[in-house]
């Protein structure tokens, strides 16, 4: 019986992104022809509409601003990093405006710091999904989780206690002496590397936690807002 309720609900929260999804489609023609009406006939928008349309368009602008940070970061891997950001976000049920801009914040963090670009993006891709994972895991607000993330990135180790992960300096020279590297002549990059692997090691019981508990109440909403997101940025885009 509690498979089939799980189940169930499983397959209306499928349908019904599925189905705004289309939504955002449908209404993006459709605004689009009645755009081209109004312009046609030398029309204005009512203050009525303008003020319903506001939090879409908002919302359309910063998807803007975030595609634009994240061609800069990425570079001649855009397409790449875009084609994951897609799959991932739709898997792990964020928006794709909100993991673009995890992934583009976390990339303009490490690279400065002395990474390539493609070590950098893969561990952007990792951490960006953890983030969802251990806000998932531990009832916490993905934007909260990130900021820990990067904090600890730099060096901030109590940031990241309250997920049960010590990334103290002792830990970080233990592991880059693992690793073969002398503590005292290593680069910010390299430290990163050090806490980041740390980190991974540490949150094994968390990752995988959002496709696990997807059917959860908590999960399902995080879902749903996640899609009327997305469907606002397309009627606000047009």
């Amino acid at each position: 019986m509690t498979r089939d309720v799980r189940g169930g609900g499983a397959f209306v929260e499928v349908s019904l992104r599925s189905r705004l999804a289309q939504g955002a489609r449908t209404v993006e023609r459709d605004l689009r022809n009645i755009g081209t009406k109004i312009t046609a006939i030398g029309g204005g928008i009512t203050a009525g509409l303008a003020g319903t349309l506001t939090f879409p368009v908002s919302l359309a602008s910063q998807a803007e601003e975030t595609a634009s940070k994240f061609n800069v970061v990425f570079g001649s891997m855009t397409d790449e990093m875009r084609e994951f950001s897609r799959s991932q976000s739709q898997l792990l049920g964020v928006s794709n405006t909100t993991f673009e801009g995890m992934l583009s914040g976390l990339q303009d963090l490490l690279v400065p710091m002395g990474g390539a670009a493609d070590e950098s993006a893969g561990m952007s891709k990792a951490l960006s999904s953890l983030a969802v994972d251990l806000g998932s895991f531990n009832n916490m607000r993905t934007s909260d989780v990130m900021r820990d993330l990067q904090a600890a990135l730099t060096g901030s180790s109590e940031t990241m206690k309250k997920y049960g992960v010590i990334v103290s300096a002792a830990a970080v020279n233990q592991e880059l002496l693992n690793r073969g590297l002398d503590p005292k002549n290593v680069t910010e990059f390299q430290k990163a590397q050090a806490r980041f692997a740390i980190i991974m090691r540490g949150t094994t019981a968390a990752q995988g936690d959002a496709v696990r508990t997807q059917d959860s109440f908590a999960n399902s909403t995080k879902r749903l807002t996640a899609s009327t997101r997305d469907l606002a940025e397309a009627i606000g885009g047009v």
